[in-house]
């Protein structure tokens, strides 16, 4: 049996801050939360694995934005209706209660058009912020269907927790 050592190759720091400053959130002149409402489209639109359609901006006005605050950005947050691989929405009405089967609903960062996976870290990095240091600012944002495969007609609807998060 052979044995084992051990040495300290180094120490990893962590660095973090907590604010109580804050921003009021309205999305899309809704409140906190929000619907918005696709548009219909048709199946033909949507025949094939990765093709997207009915894309369909929506901003959220952060207002009164307080304390020492410079930017601000939306973290799309991992949950039961976000596909954790793709951080793609899944569809939550089912083939048996109406739903449309093979899409999911895509989140795009409206300043840029980037895909958005919800849940996935590198939002902190790749999503757009805004100057909140005036005490407000609008980020933009956008959602549209994705096949999955081959789309069947039917009902979409899906939902995710957001948080803002500050530089």
């Amino acid at each position: 049996m052979s044995a084992s050592s051990q040495a300290s190759d180094g120490t990893i720091t962590f660095n973090g801050e907590l604010t109580a400053s804050t921003c009021d959130v309205i999305v899309d002149g809704q409140g906190a939360d929000a619907t918005i409402q696709l548009p219909i489209v048709s199946t033909a639109d949507l025949k094939a694995a990765s093709k997207v359609a009915g894309r369909t901006g929506f901003n959220m006005a952060l207002n009164n934005c307080s304390g020492t605050l410079k930017t601000a950005s939306a973290f799309f947050e991992a949950g039961a209706t976000v596909d954790t691989v793709t951080g793609r929405l899944k569809n939550t009405v089912t083939a048996p209660n109406g739903g449309a089967t093979n899409v999911s609903l895509q989140l795009l960062d409206g300043d840029n058009s980037n895909v958005i996976q919800a849940g996935n870290q590198n939002q902190i990095t790749n999503n757009s912020f805004v100057d909140v240091a005036s005490g407000s600012g609008t980020l933009s944002y956008a959602v549209q269907y994705y096949a999955e495969n081959a789309t069947t007609p039917g009902l979409v609807s899906s939902n995710v927790v957001y948080s803002i998060m500050y530089k």
